[in-house]
């Protein structure tokens, strides 16, 4: 099974808000997430929280567990995808919570 994503656990891939070349590689950070559940120290990352790229630009998680729920949404992991100007996937998540579905 994934592991859970977290506040500040990593996605990579591009972004594509840039002028020239459009897209660009990129990775980044989770930077919004449940304000009162957690895997481990961290806040647990839901379908609908946001990502920023190292260039600023922001994207929005849009898949998730369709079995396992934070808040009424579906708890984002491993393999997530990140779509907005940043395009790609989480790559981070807490060594000791595993979701599944």
């Amino acid at each position: 099974m994934p592991l859970s994503s977290r506040l500040t656990d990593q996605w990579i891939g591009q972004c594509c808000c840039h002028t020239s070349p459009t897209c660009v590689p990129m990775g980044g950070i989770i930077i919004t997430a449940s304000g009162n559940a957690g895997s481990g120290i961290l806040k647990q990352a839901r379908l609908t929280d946001t990502t920023i790229g190292w260039c600023g630009h922001t994207g929005i998680i849009v898949s998730s567990s369709m079995a396992s729920f934070t808040n009424t949404l579906g708890k984002a992991r491993v393999g997530s995808q990140v779509i907005g100007c940043n395009i790609g996937l989480v790559i981070t998540g807490g060594p000791s919570h595993e979701v599944g579905g």
